[in-house]
């Protein structure tokens, strides 16, 4: 497949040459065109030049979504460094793990983030500089602003070919600690032109009016990032965001014209919640949706399309093979519930253990072959080989290709029990284990038995105000179930630990990790204090004339209600339930209310784990938090 562009900053160069004048970012009342993102680039990377940063150094970007996030990473690019972005979400311990796992000399990073900076700086083994994007920088620090404004627009010239890396990726450590995942200038460039045919269909490539997207994934994901760089190729307008939000979403559309965005399943269905507000605004300009990061219900997929009136477009794909492998192409064929066929350039195919291709119909483990996959792990070399083997990337992932090429998944290899020679996938557990009425979620997993090789275990949590013991869940799985597939165990815990984009973290479960079980008691003292702060938190002009009843309900041993009514942009908080039926009710046990006031976990967290539970409106909720900070 060509490649039209040499690396990565010649693409940025040649669009700044060809459409600079066209407007790249908008991020609230804040546009960079395309010649001014470039020169702001060029600045940075003269300023990396000026600290020390030479060609293959890696730079750390610890930053929100904001234009600077992006200045930095293309500005590092743009020297032949790596870029690594770091996820804004995780604790001292974990970045500084990364940090001194990869050896990176300058970490970027915002006032906001001091705290966990300081904290972590101590056992920092190879970091020489820190950038500090803020109006007031620490003392020692390099302030970002002022490295733009005192270094030149102009950039000498850095010989940068394909095989040169251009960003280090942390993978979420679903199956053990974080790997840096290496990816190069030919990697990114070639999933791009993949990418481009699919979402373009016929005759959309000769179009000369500027397309518009709208990003609000963090900026840290592969996804996300790699959306931006796919923005220079393709000349688009890309209006940014500082996260999802129900608020601003509907204005953004109608504001821009934007024709398409990117989002994980929860946001699908937090926006066909809020369906009443959202279509306030014109949204006649919107095309489709891209979904990834976990699997889409068939039944979202329809109504999302229903409501919209959109193309969705759900797609596989992984850090490893740079962001994406498969897609339906817009305005071809698709199937929903099928993650499409493989992007041009690559090949996606179904292999068993033994390393043999298999026809169509059959499961086993989806393996990728092509330009996009990644150069390997930092340091890990047996793991870069276990990984990538005979050229082709084994995924862990099991699936199936029907007659059509169009894939479908059933789970992770490295999840699958295999019990007296019998293979087992959690997945069908968890399914079976979640019908039942008092189950909010389930995960499940290997434990070695002496007899079996390996038993089934499972991590139950319960819907908050329901009862359920674990021999009820396997009484019942008794009757769901073939014999051999009924868990041995079962625990009930107060979450189940999970990724930024709600995957279930098993490896956490397998090491006995982040697992509060429902019989550890919590106390609080007076938590009517709490909800009795919160009017005085109210941003009455974040909430225009939203109007929604927020009805909190807390379980265990300090156990209560609290409603908190929001009408033409006014709180007011009654004790108890709200005579007017709540339009969202969030439900948690004591230790999950005491770890969110001692900011042990944040809402997000509390949310993907089960922690706290939502009945109703989500989109209220999201909402919620939104005016209240």
């Amino acid at each position: 497949m060509e490649v039209e562009y040499k690396n990565i900053r010649h693409m940025l160069e040649e669009r700044a040459r060809l459409d600079g004048e066209k407007v790249y970012i908008a991020f609230y009342d804040r546009e960079l065109t395309y010649e001014q993102f470039n020169e702001q680039v060029n600045r940075f990377a003269n300023g990396l030049l000026s600290l020390g940063v030479k060609k293959g150094d890696i730079v750390y970007i610890h930053l929100t979504n904001c234009p600077e996030h992006l200045i930095a990473s293309l500005g590092t690019i743009k020297i032949g460094a790596i870029a690594g972005p770091i996820n804004t979400l995780l604790k001292a311990e974990e970045i500084k793990y990364e940090l001194n796992d990869s050896k990176g000399k300058v970490l970027v990073t915002e006032s906001l983030f001091l705290p966990i900076v300081e904290e972590m700086k101590p056992g920092l083994e190879h970091i020489q500089k820190i950038i500090e994007l803020g109006d007031a920088v620490k003392e020692g620090n390099i302030s970002f602003h002022e490295l733009i404004e005192k270094n030149s627009p102009k950039l000498k010239k850095v010989k940068i070919g394909y095989d040169d890396l251009a960003f280090i990726f942390y993978t979420s450590g679903t199956t053990g600690k974080p790997k840096g995942a290496l990816l190069n200038h030919g990697n990114v460039l070639n999933t791009m032109i993949g990418l481009r045919k699919a979402l373009n269909p016929p005759g959309e490539e000769e179009s000369e009016e500027q397309n518009c997207a709208l990003i609000f994934l963090p900026l840290f994901h592969v996804n996300a990032m790699m959306s931006l760089i796919s923005g220079i190729q393709r000349a688009l307008k890309i209006v940014l965001l500082r996260r999802f939000s129900v608020r601003e979403f509907g204005p953004a559309i109608e504001k821009h014209g934007c024709e398409f965005f990117s989002a994980v399943p929860k946001v699908y269905k937090i926006l066909l919640e809020a369906r009443d507000t959202v279509q306030q605004c014109d949204l006649s300009s919107l095309k489709f949706g891209v979904c990834g990061a976990a699997p889409m219900p068939v039944e979202t997929i329809r109504e999302f399309e229903k409501v919209y009136g959109v193309e969705m477009m759900e797609g596989y794909g992984l850090t490893e093979a740079t962001v994406a492998s498969t897609r339906p192409r817009r305005g071809g064929k698709k199937k929903i519930g099928s993650l499409g066929p493989a992007l041009d350039g690559q090949e996606v195919k179904i292999m068993d253990p033994e390393g043999k291709l298999l026809p169509s119909g059959e499961t086993g483990e989806i393996v990728i072959r092509g330009p996009s996959l990644m150069v390997g792990y930092y340091g890990l070399d047996e793991e870069t080989k276990q990984t990538l083997r005979d050229g082709w990337l084994h995924t862990g992932d099991i699936g199936y290709m029907d007659e059509d090429g169009f894939f479908y998944i059933v789970d992770r290899e490295k999840d699958m029990i295999i019990k007296g020679g019998e293979n087992i996938y959690p997945k069908e557990i968890e399914d079976a284990i979640s019908k039942h009425p008092a189950v909010y979620d389930a995960a499940v997993i290997g434990i070695p038995d002496k007899v079996s090789g390996e038993e089934v275990k499972a991590f139950v949590v319960p819907r908050i105000g329901k009862k359920v013991t674990p021999e009820e869940i396997i009484e019942f799985c008794q009757k769901e179930l073939a014999e051999f597939k009924v868990p041995k165990e079962v625990d009930l815990v107060l979450g189940i630990p999970a990724s930024a984009v709600g995957k279930s973290l098993k490896r956490k479960l397998r090491e006995g990790e982040g697992i509060v079980r429902l019989s550890e008691e919590s106390e609080i003292e007076n938590p009517g204090m709490i909800f009795q702060i919160m009017p005085s938190q109210f941003k009455k002009e974040k909430a225009g004339n939203w109007s929604a009843i927020i009805q909190y309900e807390l379980y265990g041993k300090n156990e209560g209600v609290w409603s908190l009514v929001i009408k033409e942009g006014n709180i007011e908080l009654i004790e108890g339930k709200s005579p007017t039926p709540a339009t969202a009710i969030v439900r948690m046990y004591n230790q999950a209310f005491r770890q969110l006031i001692e900011r042990k976990i944040d809402g997000a967290t509390a949310i993907n784990s089960g922690q706290i539970q939502i009945e109703g409106s989500e989109a209220d909720v999201a909402m919620f938090f939104e005016v209240m900070g």
